[in-house]
């Protein structure tokens, strides 16, 4: 029983080392939630300004495809 415990302990420890901690646009760090885009074949975290601004971007350049 115990070690069920330790090991449960320490997924969780792992889980918390390996999260992303800041934005890979701007550098800010998180905190509460993230967005993973892929950007230039590898993938990025970025914050939600960072995630708006892409968002946008990206809408903006299907637009400006699609009527000219």
């Amino acid at each position: 029983m115990e070690w069920i415990i330790g090991g449960f302990i320490l997924l969780a420890v792992i889980g918390a080392i390996f999260k992303p901690r800041r934005c890979d646009v701007c550098g800010i760090f998180f905190k509460r939630n993230y967005y993973t885009w892929t950007i230039e074949g590898r993938k990025q975290h970025l914050c939600p300004n960072c995630n708006n601004k892409m968002s946008r971007k990206i809408s903006n350049k299907k637009f400006t495809d699609r009527f000219g």
